[in-house]
């Protein structure tokens, strides 16, 4: 009985254990795909940052580290002075849409 019991309790162990390891890579395989998309929207940002921070040194002859500093955040979410949130710029790139849709169907699965 005792023997039993013990292997009762080892398939349970096992089991949880099994689905801890593919959530787990479950996890790290949505976490590259946020890293992908990040790759490519940063791609797509930097020439646009690049020129509004070369625009603001040159037209506006502001501190270089200044405009630097303003400009860093560019495309990134922000909240708008009327309560409404802006979304992050080419948040709609394939990269950035498998992403999105890995990240939800894991955050479905996990409840």
């Amino acid at each position: 009985m005792r023997v039993r019991c013990f292997s009762i309790a080892l398939c349970i162990a096992l089991s949880s254990s099994s689905g801890a390891l593919s959530a787990a890579d479950a996890e790290s395989e949505v976490a590259a795909l946020e890293a992908q998309c990040e790759v490519a929207r940063e791609a797509k940002l930097k020439p646009l940052r690049d020129a509004e921070i070369e625009k603001c040194k040159n037209e506006q002859g502001k501190d270089p580290g200044y405009c630097e500093r303003y400009w860093s955040d560019f495309g990134n979410a922000a909240k708008l002075p009327n309560g409404n949130f802006r979304p992050r710029m080419f948040d709609d790139l394939p990269e950035c849409v498998r992403a999105f849709e890995a990240r939800k169907k894991l955050n479905l699965e996990a409840k």
